[in-house]
């Protein structure tokens, strides 16, 4: 299915949504590449759906071991609790919502198209539920090394320029389309004001990544989408 070029995740999750309906698929399981599941966790993932509903118009999540931090993101219970969105790793979509919602938001190219697919089904009253007792082993970004700053312990994200342009662009993007689901004083204050320190102490290419920053900022304000010139 691929192109030899780079296109973006959310042209490879439309090509893999028209894979599923041109093949009778009632479900798709979308993955990252170093996601995983545990010996009968995926088992179990899928006798929770059929037990909740596979018929029911839904999106359906794990909860994540993010194994960096050897610490789940929701405490592990046996609930089943509504989101506002999740991860493109383990998620599994009802076929038919893409008839209804449309397909993946690939102008984004990388970067929240998992979380602006989530908040247009819930305006839509479609949820997204959690499987909190399944866990998904799985890490965030590109962390390599703890530190020590001001007395507290940090763990950069060490994202290269390409993925650290999308981070800042699309969440000024997404705030716009959905300013009650994205905090924007929180993204930026995440995802670019500790960054340019992080950069600054902690990572390599420090000019190309700074560089990222400034232009997502501002290709973020100016509402400009796809992939990065």
């Amino acid at each position: 299915m691929g192109c030899g070029r780079n296109v973006g995740i959310g042209a490879a999750l439309n090509q893999a949504v028209a894979y599923a309906r041109d093949n009778g698929f009632t479900h798709l399981l979308t993955l990252d590449q170093d996601s995983y599941f545990r010996e009968g966790d995926f088992r179990r993932y899928l006798e929770n759906i059929r037990a909740y509903g596979e018929d029911a118009e839904a999106i359906f999540s794990t909860n994540y071991f993010i194994v960096s931090q050897q610490t789940s993101s929701y405490p592990v219970t046996e609930s089943v609790e509504e989101v506002t969105s999740a991860m493109t790793s383990g998620t599994v979509y009802p076929v038919a919502l893409f008839e209804k919602l449309g397909n993946f938001m690939e102008e984004l190219f990388v970067w929240g198209i998992d979380c602006e697919f989530c908040w247009r089904a819930r305006r839509r009253q479609i949820p997204t539920y959690c499987f909190r007792s399944i866990l998904l082993q799985h890490d965030l970004g590109y962390q390599k090394k703890k530190h020590r700053l001001l007395g507290k312990e940090v763990f950069p994200n060490e994202y290269p320029p390409q993925r650290t342009y999308y981070n800042v662009r699309n969440g000024i993007i997404l705030h716009r389309l959905y300013p009650d689901c994205l905090n924007l004083k929180a993204h930026l204050h995440y995802h670019l004001y500790k960054r340019i320190v992080f950069v600054l102490l902690y990572e390599q290419q420090k000019f190309a990544k700074w560089k990222a920053l400034w232009e997502g900022y501002r290709d973020g304000k100016r509402n400009r989408l796809g992939e990065r010139k």
